[in-house]
């Protein structure tokens, strides 16, 4: 950072004086209106009026806006030229239809996920507070490096256990925010008690619930897949690839929930099944979000999403197939996904 020198000099007490001395100079971004916002479009995006960017950007804000210019423009190798005005609107209409369907459906997993650790946990251990003890849970995760196992047991005893006991004290105590749930206050009818998993879980962010399901004894987390899904035989192994799916569940929601662009992001990385790995195109795209939901949703959401993404794509102004957002054969790949 540059040092820059500055001075200040006045008059004090009727007595002159100065001051010399160095300092960092501050380097800060300044604000530019709209037309200025408009002209800087012109890096990414070719068009000659202003006006339907200037009002996309009072909705969108420039920021937001770039990404798409900045995106499409590094695809014009695909394209040819420049992208134009037309292509940037088509895209950007696409991306919100296209973080609407999978938010709907990213909600459906977050819920279904939580009724399955609920229930596949409270019920096998009789414990409607589990989440509370840690006699429950594995803070190495288990891991063999020395390093990663250190990490994990710092971060659930320094940083994830006592913000879930924060959480739970807070869902009680706070009488504005969460007046629904008066019986745990004092007067209430249940005012000793801690809330149960049911109850809290509702109200947990799914960060949270992840955390939770991936600090787990192994044994537990082996029951909320039997609780939830097909088979009675789950692995260490399918149990650690969950968590790359929920991981990669919970970053696609935080997108939409967030109205970030979609089209061309990746994202943490997917572990398939054991055989499934010539499913995936990439371990980091859209497609392979796509792959964790179906493992994590019920049968009947997981069919209905490929049906509403085809819909979708079949009424698009934008090519999906053209710049890759999803692999021309993705429904073929989807089909392949096994049931967890």
């Amino acid at each position: 950072m540059p040092v820059t020198k500055y001075s200040i000099s006045g008059i004090k007490n009727g007595i002159p004086f100065f001051f010399y001395f160095k300092g960092i100079a501050m380097n800060h971004d300044q604000p530019i209106d709209l037309n200025k916002q408009a002209e800087l479009m012109k890096k990414y995006v070719v068009f000659e009026r202003k006006t339907r960017i200037k009002k996309l950007l009072i909705y969108t804000g420039y920021f937001r806006l770039s990404r798409y210019g900045k995106y499409l423009l590094s695809q014009s190798n695909i394209i040819k030229a420049k992208p134009n005005q037309d292509l940037l609107f088509e895209a950007y209409d696409f991306d919100v239809k296209l973080r609407k369907l999978f938010f709907d459906y990213v909600k459906k997993a977050e819920i279904q996920f939580k009724s399955h650790l609920v229930n596949g946990v409270s019920l096998k251990i009789n414990d409607a507070v589990f989440y509370l003890d840690r006699q429950y849970y594995t803070p190495s995760k288990g891991e063999n490096d020395k390093k990663k196992k250190e990490s994990n047991r710092n971060f659930f005893n320094n940083n994830f256990f006592n913000n879930l006991k924060s959480q739970e004290k807070e869902l009680r105590q706070n009488e504005n925010k969460y007046p629904e749930l008066k019986e745990y206050r004092n007067g209430g009818s249940r005012s000793r008690k801690k809330i149960p998993c049911w109850a809290a879980f509702s109200y947990f962010e799914f960060g949270t619930i992840t955390n939770i399901y991936s600090f787990l004894k192994g044994d537990l987390r082996k029951s909320v897949l039997i609780y939830g899904y097909s088979k009675n035989n789950y692995g260490k192994e399918v149990t650690k690839h969950a968590d790359t799916w929920l991981d990669a569940i919970r970053s696609l929601r935080n997108v939409c929930a967030h109205h970030n662009k979609l089209i061309g992001k990746t994202s943490s990385i997917v572990l398939p099944e054991f055989g499934e790995a010539n499913i995936l195109v990439t371990n980091t795209d859209l497609f392979s979000r796509m792959y964790a939901l179906k493992k994590i949703l019920n049968e009947s959401d997981a069919n209905q999403l490929k049906l509403d993404l085809d819909k979708l794509i079949k009424r698009a102004k934008f090519d999906v197939y053209l710049f890759d957002i999803l692999p021309p054969d993705w429904q073929n790949r989807y089909n392949r996904i096994n049931k967890l």
